[in-house]
């Protein structure tokens, strides 16, 4: 995907484009200099300067749009981004809150927003959008190529912005329900690199990741406050936790590569994990769905959906990768889940993914050092 690199006052714009139609499309924040002299305040420590950090729920989506707009809108927006998920209890991963654009300035560092409106009007969303928006941004929605833009950290480290703009026609709502799926996967790409980037903003446990590596001959990069919780015998599995809430990695292998895996068969590897390792954990099958993915640049298999102990009281949700790994010539399996009562899991969950994704292997016959 192409992105064109525009340097503007306090940061760089890259654009996104939608359908695949528009090779580029950037924001300009020049006029804002004038407008909002506190974009981008920097904490002075000495020599060192700081970006102010996005405040706000993870969850939570501000979307700054005029009464009327967000009156015929509201229904669309809410089917794109407040989606449920079982986890065992139903949640809505975003929830939806309005804001009017003239109230701009109390919602500027907050994590995720959206403004919507037309462009070329005489409202305050239609200014904002006209003054976000560059020359070559503003033409693709006059020549209806494109409208929707998007920027990470606009005014703030860990915040994300999409502007939705119409020329008059298509109606916003169109706009909308067409790039529904579209709208909901940049947000979920936004809150993934940020949620990455604060599990591991304390920094990592490397002196584990080394035991890992000369010891099982893989390794992962492990975020400070997770601990070892527990291996066998023979090296073939390891699990690492973090508290409050519960967070879960566990890592096994077995020697011969497999050819396929069926969903009854990785049902069936998933339930015999928890049995000998995480305390007689089970999976609800009925409650969990399997697909063959690709993990990390390997063909595998996963699950995802709803564990449970019955002796403990507890559950919530879990995602299990089944893979194969050509260099050591071994199946591996690697778990995530989570106990959080009260708690949203999709984003913990999300935490997980991010730390799983750091998984590598070396060598059998000789670690790398």
């Amino acid at each position: 995907m192409k992105r064109n690199i525009e340097s503007k006052i306090f940061l760089q714009s890259l654009k996104i484009p939608v359908d695949n139609k528009i090779e580029s499309s950037v924001f300009s924040l020049l006029t804002l200099c004038t407008l909002w002299s506190t974009i981008f305040i920097l904490i002075v420590s000495g020599c060192k300067k700081e970006q102010i950090i996005a405040g706000g729920q993870r969850d939570i989506i501000v979307v700054l749009a005029e009464e009327d707009d967000w009156s015929k809108t509201k229904g669309v927006l809410k089917d794109a981004l407040e989606r449920d998920v079982y986890t065992p209890n139903r949640e809505t991963i975003y929830e939806l809150m309005h804001g009017l654009p003239q109230n701009f300035s109390s919602y500027i560092y907050g994590k995720n927003l959206i403004l919507i409106g037309y462009l070329g009007g005489l409202s305050e969303a239609s200014n904002l959008i006209s003054t976000l928006l560059t020359d070559n941004a503003k033409e693709m929605v006059q020549r209806r190529e494109a409208f929707i833009f998007d920027e990470n950290n606009p005014w703030a480290f860990g915040q994300y912005l999409l502007v939705i703009a119409s020329p008059g026609k298509p109606e916003l709502v169109d706009i909308i329900k067409k790039n529904r799926n579209t709208i909901f996967n940049y947000f979920e790409k936004a809150s993934y690199e940020r949620t990455k980037w604060l599990i591991y903003s304390a920094g990592r446990e490397k002196g584990k990741e080394e035991k890992l590596k000369e010891e099982f001959n893989f390794s992962i990069d492990l975020p400070i406050g997770f601990y070892w919780m527990g291996e066998d015998s023979i090296k073939t599995f390891a699990k690492f936790v973090r508290k409050f809430p519960y967070r879960l990695i566990s890592i096994g292998w077995k020697k011969k590569m497999v050819e396929s895996i069926s969903f009854n068969d990785a049902c069936k590897l998933r339930d015999s994990i928890g049995a000998f390792y995480l305390d007689n954990d089970i999976i609800v099958k009925k409650k969990t769905d399997g697909k063959s993915v690709e993990f990390l640049g390997r063909e595998g298999y996963k699950l995802e959906g709803i564990w449970e102990n019955n002796e403990k009281i507890m559950g919530g949700s879990f995602r299990t990768y089944f893979f194969n790994d050509t260099l050591q010539q071994r199946f591996y399996i690697i778990d995530i889940h989570v106990f959080a009562p009260g708690k949203k899991k999709w984003f913990y969950l999300m935490e997980l993914e991010g730390v799983a994704e750091t998984f590598r292997t070396f060598p059998v016959h000789k670690v790398e050092k």
